[in-house]
């Protein structure tokens, strides 16, 4: 089902006002008749229609990439990544203590990050190209709610809820051109026991290539990317339930990030 500009804006309204209430989004395919189920078109403009009405009072700060995973997209009904937008509101610094109240489904994933040196409103024709409009390279937790609850929801429902992004928290950045993002080994830990382990490259193969997929789909979505904002790849190792305890990522010369996550009262 794709929707018209005014169904796409009821939606969105729906996602924004639950969001405000920090209450539960309801799945828009669940509201399609059978007929005229949920289609691409339709999660986009959906997607896009609640990252304007949030824009109006809440600062774009990046984009990131989404469902990456094979196994994870097979089991959302998709065949390939989506993305999703990040505001400034969701910064947290480094050494947070992240209470459960601000969130419905809190959910830690590790990444990687970069920085735009420059406005890219076109395609990306070359990784050269791509290498000389970034600036710098991040070690990054991403705090991703997908906004459901227990609620059942599609990949495409995920997709038009702005593909669960919730805030994220950056480490020290280091020079891009310094640091080979592909050999960065990464380890997450709560309370001393390890959650996964991963590497740089074991997202698409590649972080580069992972990079030049989200900037070029961002850029045909009708963004524009401006210099400074944050561009995340995509989740190195699981998305883990946000239990208390203290947490530590370890992202090699990357350095690491420390963060808490409060008991639940």
């Amino acid at each position: 089902m794709s929707y018209s500009t005014d169904e796409a804006q009821v939606v969105a309204a729906g996602f924004l006002a639950a969001l405000q209430s920090n209450a539960l989004y309801a799945p828009p395919s669940a509201a399609c008749p059978p007929d005229r189920p949920l289609d691409m078109d339709g999660a986009v403009a959906v997607q896009r229609a609640f990252v304007e009405l949030r824009s109006a009072v809440d600062r774009i700060a990046g984009y990131k990439s989404a469902a990456n995973a094979a196994p994870l997209q097979e089991a959302l009904g998709l065949t390939a990544p989506i993305t999703g937008v990040l505001f400034a509101s969701g910064a947290r610094a480094a050494g947070s203590n992240l209470a459960h109240t601000a969130y419905r489904t809190l959910l830690i994933e590790t990444e990687i990050g970069f920085r735009a040196a420059r406005r890219i409103g076109a395609r990306v024709l070359s990784l050269a190209e791509l290498r000389n409009a970034t600036s710098t390279c991040i070690p990054m937790i991403e705090l991703a709610d997908p906004g459901f609850g227990r609620t059942r929801f599609t990949g495409l429902d995920l997709l038009a809820a702005n593909a669960a992004s919730a805030g994220f928290i950056c480490g020290t950045a280091q020079s891009a051109a310094r640091v080979d993002a592909n050999e960065v080994r990464v380890r997450l830990c709560r309370d001393d026991t390890t959650l996964h382990e991963a590497q740089g490259r074991d997202l698409m193969g590649d972080q580069w290539q992972a990079l030049l997929w989200l900037v070029n789909t961002v850029v045909e979505l009708g963004y524009v990317i401006e210099p400074g904002q944050l561009l995340m790849t995509g989740a190195l190792g699981g998305a883990h339930p946000a239990l208390p305890g203290e947490y530590v990522a370890e992202f090699g010369v990357l350095g690491e990030v420390r963060f808490s996550v409060a008991s639940q009262q």
